[in-house]
């Protein structure tokens, strides 16, 4: 049978879902800040400096994910279209 996901694959998985949902959170405590110093003519730099790495980090969390699932999907499609040989069993 087939994993779907091979076992060496899921620390990563849940490493790259950590960095996803970690810069999701770094996002909302951006937009959060932005909207405290909305009214003032300057946004403060460490807002600006928070949205992008909260943006990065996004990305980096998507497209680690995206080329986990891409290798777990190319391993799998490879698995399921190897061909086992069973040699005949001789009764004497």
């Amino acid at each position: 049978m087939v994993e779907s996901i091979p076992k060496g694959y899921k620390p990563w998985l849940i490493a790259s879902l950590a960095v996803l949902v970690g810069s999701l959170m770094l996002l909302a405590g951006t937009v959060t800040g932005a909207f405290i110093y909305f009214g003032e003519t300057k946004t403060p730099l460490w807002i600006v400096a928070m949205g992008v790495i909260a943006v990065f980090g996004v990305l980096v969390g998507f497209g680690g994910l995206f080329m986990l699932m891409a290798a777990a999907g190319i391993t799998s499609f490879r698995e399921g279209r190897r061909v086992q040989v069973i040699s005949p069993q001789h009764h004497d």
